[in-house]
């Protein structure tokens, strides 16, 4: 065996490289080579060492060739430190359809996914077919430029990051230079199963560039989950034709209903044939594309109807009809009436939670499902003694079950709590923000949506002339200077509220008008935010006259744990006074018109208990 060197030229650039060798005679007797290992570049230096090896190597046994010759490939290989990979920018690109050549050079190494669409990637004199879950890795310097091939856009999403290694030692310790990419990244790679990958980069696009600590770690920990997951993704032997193809077709559907999309447009998507596309749709789903699109735009339309203030034929527009006349021929085939006698007909409705199913109640409308707080149907038994209602406590198998028999007209559902692409696959969805949302709000869009705005605001009404003959009350009874602080504890940590939402802020600040300390207003209530957590060290600094305590006493603590025994508790001012009203869990919890109903019966009454 011998050292070969080999020179090439490469975009006009000589190249030099190194292989192993060795000589055989063929049948006919003549001298042949073959190579044993390719070495790739050489330093002068290594290039000796490799030879001297080889040149030992013949004198010695023949039984000892195999050791000396992995001893000569390690004496050759450079060693190879962990690479540091540092994400740059995300980015999602797209390309018009047919779209002209868009010529590029990279300034730093980037990866190319292709989320939609097809294409051709020219770079570096390589020509890449582009289709759905293809990932290419873009040198820094590469010159390239893409094309749309297709009649639908192309989706690119392009990750910006640069590799870097560390410096030898000695030259510079603790520095860092341009290191290189894994081997693995050098051919473009198809994924197997893209969605996992493509979620994470849709993540990691949406991270804000604040420079904020926390966003700056998420970017970074999402672009490691991304390279892990692509090489697990090659790894993996689940074929193209299973569920991912389906999943992604699924998305694109949902994402794209509107449109006139047909099943060849998808297949092209996705870098199938439409008969195959056809027939793993089917397989997947149950019934054709044809069908479940119809499907979808039947749901989302029954949707609109309820919610929004759009006429049949706008609507019908919306969903992607083309003909008012054939989207109602198709409802009524669906769901049994045609879309106007819909819209008047009683509706079956479902709330996922229990501010939401006690809003709906105080209007008169008993959903057939809902969640409900414990101690809330005692309060409406008359009403719901009149209707059929079904108590749950949220989704689970039994209840998605009994919601699939139902077949709901509308599900009520917090945005926040709920998954709503999984709600949405039970029935139509009206999605309320619970944490953006005023109570007031909140009241009124559930009643614009069943119809009873007239109840509403009779109840609104009446409702502020309660809170009014409340605040007369505690005015003869109460100092006018007197403070008053809200304290949620749980497992023995104070949070200070302000008067959004929860713990009986919005009536105690907002409708009664009582006075926060002013640190309260300052940062909380100014600020905007729910509450804070407040140290028993600091506790001090929101001393106020009166305490409304929800204590949620926890097993985690021994009795003297407790806050009640720290020495700032005991110097408070309220607790001095024995002005501290430790009120009902529950009901202070809600900022439904239940709870508010009650929260002031209670607030009356603790703090007359005071006069």
């Amino acid at each position: 065996m011998f050292l070969k060197k080999s020179q090439f030229t490469r975009n006009g650039k000589p190249y030099t490289y190194y292989k192993i060798v060795s000589t055989y005679k063929d049948e006919a007797g003549r001298n042949r080579h073959k190579v044993v290992k390719h070495l790739g570049k050489l330093s002068d230096e290594e290039a000796e060492n490799v030879r001297r090896v080889l040149k030992e190597q013949g004198k010695l046994q023949v039984e000892k060739t195999e050791a000396l010759e992995s001893e000569a490939v390690r004496i050759a290989s450079v060693p190879q430190e962990t690479p540091l990979f540092v994400v740059l920018d995300a980015q999602l690109l797209t390309y018009e359809p047919y779209a002209q050549k868009e010529w590029n050079v990279t300034d730093v190494d980037m990866l190319l996914i292709v989320r939609e669409g097809t294409g051709e990637l020219f770079m570096n004199g390589r020509k890449v077919a582009l289709h759905y879950g293809l990932v290419i890795y873009a040198p820094i310097g590469s010159g390239m430029h893409v094309v749309n091939t297709s009649s639908r856009d192309l989706h690119l999403d392009r990750i910006a990051f640069e590799v870097l290694k560390k410096a030898e030692w000695p030259a510079a310790r603790g520095a860092y230079r341009q290191g290189k990419m894994p081997a693995i990244f050098q051919e473009p790679i198809q994924l197997q199963t893209p969605y996992r990958v493509l979620k994470l980069t849709k993540e990691l696009d949406a991270v804000q560039l604040s420079g904020e600590p926390q966003e700056m770690f998420r970017r970074q920990l999402l672009f490691y989950s991304i390279m892990d997951t692509i090489c697990r993704n090659m790894g993996e032997e689940r074929p193209k034709e299973t569920g991912n193809v389906i999943e992604h077709a699924v998305a694109l559907i949902h994402q794209h209903y509107r449109n006139d999309l047909t099943r060849d447009q998808l297949a092209e998507q996705l870098g199938v044939s439409p008969e195959h596309f056809s027939r793993l749709f089917k397989k997947e789903k149950g019934m054709s594309f044809i069908d479940y699109l119809l499907h979808l735009r039947i749901e989302k339309s029954r949707e609109l109807l309820l919610l929004s203030k759009s006429n049949v034929h706008e609507v019908a527009q919306e969903v992607g009809f083309q003909s008012q006349y054939y989207f109602s021929r198709k409802f009524k085939q669906l769901v049994g009436v045609s879309p106007s006698a819909y819209v008047h007909q009683p509706k079956k409705y479902v709330s996922l939670n229990s501010c939401l199913t006690s809003s709906l109640l105080k209007l008169g409308v008993v959903p057939r499902i809902g969640v409900l707080d414990t101690w809330m149907p005692a309060h409406y038994q008359s009403l719901l003694s009149q209707a059929e209602f079904k108590l749950i406590d949220g989704l689970d198998e039994h209840s998605t079950q009994a919601l699939g028999e139902l077949q709901p007209d509308l599900i009520f559902c917090n945005i926040h709590k709920q998954d709503v692409r999984k709600v949405r696959k039970l029935g139509p969805v009206a999605v309320v923000d619970l944490e953006k949302m005023d109570w007031r709000e909140q009241l009124r869009y559930i009643a614009d949506v069943v119809g009873k705005q007239q109840e509403a605001e009779a109840w609104l009404h009446a409702f502020d002339s309660e809170i009014a003959e409340a605040g007369r009350k505690l005015a003869q009874w109460l100092n006018p200077q007197d403070t008053f602080v809200i304290m949620k504890v749980v497992s023995g940590k104070i949070y200070v509220y302000g008067d959004l939402r929860s713990m009986g802020g919005p009536m105690i600040y907002q409708g009664l008008q009582l006075r926060p300390p002013r640190i309260v207003q300052e940062q909380i209530i100014n600020q905007r935010i729910l509450n804070r957590l407040v140290p028993l060290e600091k506790l001090s600094e929101y001393d106020a006259d009166h305490v409304f305590l929800i204590n949620y006493e926890s097993n985690w603590l021994e009795a003297a744990e407790s806050f009640k025994r720290h020495p700032n508790w005991k110097k408070f001012t309220a607790v001095r006074k024995n002005q501290v009203y430790e009120v009902d869990r529950g009901i202070f919890y809600g900022f439904d018109p239940l709870s508010l109903e009650l929260q002031i019966q209670e607030i009356v009454e603790r703090l007359s208990s005071q006069s």
